[in-house]
């Protein structure tokens, strides 16, 4: 319920050739709260001698203050008429979406067949020998990386072609997926980890951009949802079958996901090249 509104609100007014720098500031300023918040995690758990439950409690309270700056947000768009009568809302059927939209649509939830959650990425470094703490280091030093590449990778998607950018974040993936499948050694995780958070910072933002440039401005919001609602489905289904191939050790679910996102690494801008953003 939040992503696509805030989504459409952060393209209000922006010009096609800078939302990838938008969304990737976005990206940047978001993730980074996800380097803070698990180191502090871990220091609380600490100290409150490896229990969970107070933490929730603690946890609660950047969430309500969270929704409390909500307050602080305005949307840009009139509510009301020359003489103070409001507007009526302009519903927008999803199946008004142009061509080019649902083509891309369509190539990016195929690779999310293959994206499976990151929880299983953190499950495969606890089994190679990281513990608790190691594996929340892990996760915050990836989200460092996708942190710091995020805004450069927005920005030069605003000067190349999205798609080829976006084929770039495929690589990191298929770097990130077949390096935790082949490698042995628990210290390898703090260097195959920071690469495939140059693959979050490549596809994420840069994934919104594309298909906010590909409808017109009235569309953004249900062009977004319906986006991130069937690539969630998407990743839901690639954890089901990534979660009943996994094994003993997960390495053979790894290699699957990281071969085929290769391969449409390779397909991909040849696949979109079609797909101008002339809205």
């Amino acid at each position: 319920m939040r992503g696509a509104p805030r989504d459409a609100l952060l393209v209000e007014g922006i010009p096609n050739g800078q939302r990838g720098r938008v969304f990737g500031m976005h990206r940047a300023a978001d993730t980074a709260g996800a380097v803070v918040g698990p180191l502090v995690r871990l220091v609380l758990y600490e100290a409150l001698d490896h229990r969970l439950r107070p933490l929730f409690w603690i946890a609660v309270i950047p969430a309500v203050a969270s929704v409390a700056l909500v307050a602080a947000v305005r949307d840009p768009r009139s509510r009301r008429t020359a003489d103070g009568t409001p507007t009526k809302a302009v519903r927008t059927p999803w199946r008004s979406l142009p061509r080019p939209y649902w083509r891309v649509l369509g190539v990016l939830l195929a690779f999310n067949l293959v994206n499976f959650p990151d929880a299983l990425l953190l499950l495969h470094a606890h089994d190679l020998g990281l513990s608790t703490a190691g594996v929340v280091g892990a996760y915050a030093v990836y989200n460092l990386a996708y942190a710091a590449l995020s805004y450069p990778a927005g920005a030069l998607s605003d000067r190349l072609p999205r798609p080829l950018v976006f084929a770039a974040g495929l690589v990191f993936f298929a770097i990130g997926y077949l390096g935790l499948g082949l490698i042995h050694a628990p210290w390898a995780v703090f260097v195959v980890l920071p690469l495939y958070g140059g693959f979050a910072a490549c596809t994420d933002g840069v994934g919104k951009a594309w298909i906010s440039c590909l409808v017109p401005d009235h569309q953004q919001g249900t062009a977004q949802g319906l986006y991130q609602g069937a690539t969630g489905v998407a990743v839901l289904l690639a954890g089901v079958w990534a979660g009943l191939a996994w094994s003993a050790d997960g390495h053979l679910p790894l290699l699957i996901s990281g071969s085929i996102a290769l391969a449409l690494a390779g397909a991909l801008p040849a696949v979109t090249r079609s797909q101008t953003e002339t809205l």
